[in-house]
């Protein structure tokens, strides 16, 4: 499918050599005209999701995923594709956060702490290519559900960097003119709709780049119809289109996706980040006098990361 034109947008002539870009008449309140929009389209709120998850990985973990050989190649090629990154077995962080007392949720996110670095990367150095990303939770009911994630994506996808020029793309706001015009504003997009939304944002973008975690959080009986649809923009999108993937083992998503390449989790791969993982919380634990009342002689301490290292091989 072939671009749009310069010629097709509003107020394109300020981004003559950059995606082009309509622009919400003036004579609206530019704030809240932006934001009706934006809040149509999702309000799931995905910075806030990247966030907790970003600042509670420590400091120098995940590093070797951007080394890895599958994702260097993925990166630097110049055709459409997903990598999926497939874990081998529960998290160590599982394991380990029976006995350290963690947060369940952080406890259990060895792939997402790996996701997250990765977003980071895209985050710290953003250069020409467009970035959308979505932490998929089956405990949270639109974190799950493939209209929700599609959403949050082509709401990224629809905005500018700076959200002071209050810029949206026009094919998003001529899907919310037209619901408007047919007062059904409240008639969230369908996935059909979503998926040749994201195709007609990924043509303007000159490269995109979407990542998920946790595909296998997504609801089991619904879930395909997801899977479905970001294989039919990878192969459908005329501009070049990304997208990094975390799951589980589960079946039906290797299948869906077994044209396109695969890091397969090994227990080498994340042995440094286990030890100072161990190393790190049985420290605070015993800091916060969770275990033993504080008193842990270094001995013991060093007996009890051993074993917790030894147990905690794999993904």
């Amino acid at each position: 499918m072939a671009g749009p034109k310069v010629s097709d947008f509003a107020g394109s002539e300020h981004h003559v050599c950059s995606p082009t870009f309509f622009e919400i008449p003036l004579t609206l309140k530019l704030g809240a005209r932006r934001s009706e929009i934006l809040e149509w389209i999702s309000t799931i709120p995905y910075t806030s999701h990247h966030r907790q998850i970003s600042d509670g990985r420590l400091e120098g973990t995940a590093e070797w995923i951007l080394e890895r050989g599958e994702y260097r190649a993925w990166r630097e090629s110049s055709v459409s594709m997903l990598l999926l990154l497939r874990g081998i077995r529960k998290s160590p962080h599982a394991q380990l956060g029976r006995v350290l007392a963690l947060p369940a949720r952080l406890a259990g996110a060895g792939k997402t702490y790996i996701a997250s670095r990765v977003i980071d990367s895209f985050l710290s150095n953003p250069v020409s290519e467009k970035l959308a990303f979505f932490y998929c939770n089956r405990a949270e009911e639109n974190r799950r559900d493939p209209e929700c994630i599609m959403g949050t994506l082509i709401q990224q996808l629809a905005q500018t960097r700076s959200a002071k020029d209050n810029l949206l793309l026009k094919p998003v706001v001529d899907l919310y003119k037209d619901r408007e015009e047919r007062g059904q504003k409240k008639s969230r997009l369908s996935l059909t709709e979503s998926q040749e939304l994201l195709i007609q944002l990924t043509n303007i973008h000159p490269r995109t780049t979407i990542c998920i975690d946790a595909l296998d959080e997504v609801d089991n009986g619904i879930r395909l119809r997801l899977l479905k649809s970001l294989r039919y923009i990878v192969e459908r999108s005329g501009g070049l289109i990304k997208i990094f993937a975390t799951t589980r083992m589960d079946t039906d998503i290797l299948l869906q996706f077994d044209m396109f390449p695969r890091i397969e989790l090994q227990p080498d791969d994340n042995v440094s980040d286990i030890n100072q993982f161990v190393e790190t919380q049985v420290q605070s634990v015993i800091q916060e006098k969770k275990l033993l009342h504080g008193v842990v002689p270094n001995d013991l301490k060093d007996e009890i990361c051993k074993v917790l290292r030894e147990r905690s091989t794999g993904m």
